[in-house]
């Protein structure tokens, strides 16, 4: 019998939380643990049966239960500044009150596993838990796309086996080749399923809420089968929706979700449109390229989307736009990310250029948002004349 979407995500739910629950009551995992950033290359470490957990994740969770205001206001408390990645405030407030996020609290790591390819920010905050509790922080350093790829495959290549030949020491397992091999094959079915869904938003009367939900799984289980049946499942659910109106302007979002707002976005704003795209959605699309799981690893986790140049990363979401169909773009500045690289000062369609943060609701203005989409409306208006 076929799994609808819905019941495998519930699966991948259970997987993912079942020792949540059971470390807040005080019984430790059976399997070494580590906290790891968004890019780090888990084929390795399920490979080696380590479990992994993403602090970025668990934080938009926290936001999405509405209990995140407590938490960044512990975290003030604490000393860590509400002007720094919200992520990192929301997480570590939770780490110190008795009255536990939603799902409980994360089982304690055994190891800090932090990438360069995502942010400058993620290294800083796992070296601060990291000095906290006092444990083993690996930091694993992507020169991107301006390095020469030779140099840089032998210099990622490197810090790699070195990851492994610490991992099977942390986990007292050796690393089969083969299963890393078959797991980058599950990883690279997952993101070629989740395209197929993102490929919906644009031509489908479908709400982006579903995907930027979706793409959770993508992130936290991309290299486990369950994730590309999800999304096989999930587009074949989609395609059979109503075709978009085209009567109502498309627009494409440009930035992170809204983690506490209950579909993700300001859609009370969007009366009358519709979001045809994001950029966001796209983000964890990684391309396993290669011969060699070293090559393939190398090649998905050095060539991020935000670890490429600003040519090629404007040329990309320039292409990612226009597919969308989008008319005007809504394009956040957002608080916890100084480094504007979801710019979109150089698409030429109108915008709305709103400062807002993807967990910390007090510092969104809905009454200025709501000028700002009046004015971007009427210019899309005006230029449809």
């Amino acid at each position: 019998m076929t799994k609808s979407p819905l019941q495998i995500q519930a699966k991948l739910m259970r997987t993912y939380y079942k020792n949540f629950s059971k470390y807040t009551k005080g019984h430790p995992p059976a399997r070494k643990v580590a906290w790891v950033t968004a890019f780090t290359p888990v084929e390795i470490l399920e490979a080696l049966d380590i479990e992994y957990i993403y602090p970025e994740s668990y934080a938009a969770v926290i936001a999405a239960s509405g209990k995140e205001r407590t938490l960044l206001e512990e975290s003030e408390r604490m000393s860590l500044c509400r002007d720094c990645c919200s992520y990192s405030c929301c997480f570590n407030g939770g780490l110190s009150l008795s009255d536990t996020p939603p799902r409980g609290l994360p089982p304690m790591p055994d190891v800090l596993i932090a990438t360069n390819n995502q942010c400058n920010t993620l290294p800083n905050w796992w070296s601060a838990l990291a000095e906290h509790y006092n444990i083993p922080l690996i930091v694993l350093d992507y020169p991107g796309e301006n390095a020469d790829r030779k140099r840089a495959f032998e210099y990622v290549s490197a810090q790699h086996q070195s990851l492994i030949a610490q991992m099977e020491q942390l986990s007292g397992n050796t690393l089969d080749v083969a299963r890393v091999s078959d797991l980058i094959q599950n990883s690279r079915e997952s993101v070629r399923a989740w395209g197929h869904v993102v490929d919906m938003l644009s031509v489908r009367d479908i709400s982006p809420t579903l995907l930027f939900d979706g793409i959770s799984f993508l992130i936290t289980a991309r290299c486990k089968p369950e994730t590309a049946e999800l999304y096989t499942a999930m587009a074949e659910e989609f395609s059979e929706q109503p075709p978009a109106d085209p009567r109502k302007p498309a627009l494409f979002w440009l930035g992170y979700p809204l983690w506490y707002h209950s579909e993700r976005y300001l859609s009370e704003l969007l009366d009358g449109c519709r979001i045809s795209g994001s950029n966001y959605i796209t983000w964890w699309s990684l391309d396993y390229l290669g011969d060699t799981p070293m090559e393939q690893l190398f090649s998905a986790y050095n060539y991020t989307f935000l670890n490429l140049t600003p040519e090629t990363k404007r040329a990309r979401l320039s292409e990612c736009i226009r597919k969308s169909g989008a008319v005007g773009a809504i394009t956040l500045h957002n608080k916890s990310c100084k480094c504007d690289f979801v710019s979109a000062r150089h698409i030429a369609i109108p915008q709305a250029e709103l400062e807002i943060d993807m967990i910390d609701r007090d510092f969104l203005d809905m009454e200025r948002a709501k000028r700002q989409m009046d004015i971007l409306m009427e210019s899309i208006c005006a230029e449809s004349v």
